[in-house]
């Protein structure tokens, strides 16, 4: 007995069976692998836009950093002064050195952010020269201090009587 199963094979249907098996095969893996692909795209596109706004944000903080570091360099001082406790009987030695007849009076703070006391000072001084030695002066005081407006000031015999607000300012 003869195996004859080889004469028998058609080679086109082979073929044709072949190649459609394999466009069959292809067709569902391009189908499948699409949308696959499709949002691996746009995850890469949104990972690229996340990246390109997280660098925006690290060069914004990192000038606002550089622009902090500047001020508080600028403003060691003030920032110094801002940290300080008050003492009245101190800011009276102060005014001193510049008025005579010193009466300081305390108001009632108004809400503003940071402030500590309000007050009320009169004094005589002799000359205009003194206000603004004083005026100089009080930038090197060491508390924060305000001169607030109006300033009054009104001639007399004995001098030039001076009535202004000063505002202390300081951590709460």
């Amino acid at each position: 007995m003869k195996d004859k199963s080889f004469e028998e094979i058609n080679i086109v249907k082979i073929l044709i069976l072949t190649l459609s098996f394999i466009s069959v095969c292809t067709a569902l893996i391009l189908f499948l692998l699409l949308p696959t692909l499709k949002a691996y795209k746009e995850l890469g596109i949104r990972e690229n836009s996340q990246i390109a706004l997280l660098n925006a944000t690290k060069a914004k903080l990192n000038t606002s950093e550089v622009k902090l570091a500047q001020l508080r360099s600028e403003n060691n001082k003030s920032l110094e002064q801002f940290q300080n406790s008050f003492s009245e009987k101190n800011f009276q030695v102060f005014l001193s050195q510049f008025f005579k007849k010193i009466q300081i009076k305390a108001i009632k703070n108004q809400n503003e952010s940071y402030l500590k006391h309000t007050l009320l000072v009169n004094a005589y001084l002799d000359t205009p020269k003194n206000l603004y030695d004083f005026i100089d002066a009080l930038q090197n005081y060491d508390n924060l201090i305000k001169m607030d407006y109006p300033l009054k000031l009104k001639a007399q015999k004995s001098g030039i009587e001076l009535s202004f607000v000063a505002k202390i300012y300081g951590e709460k």
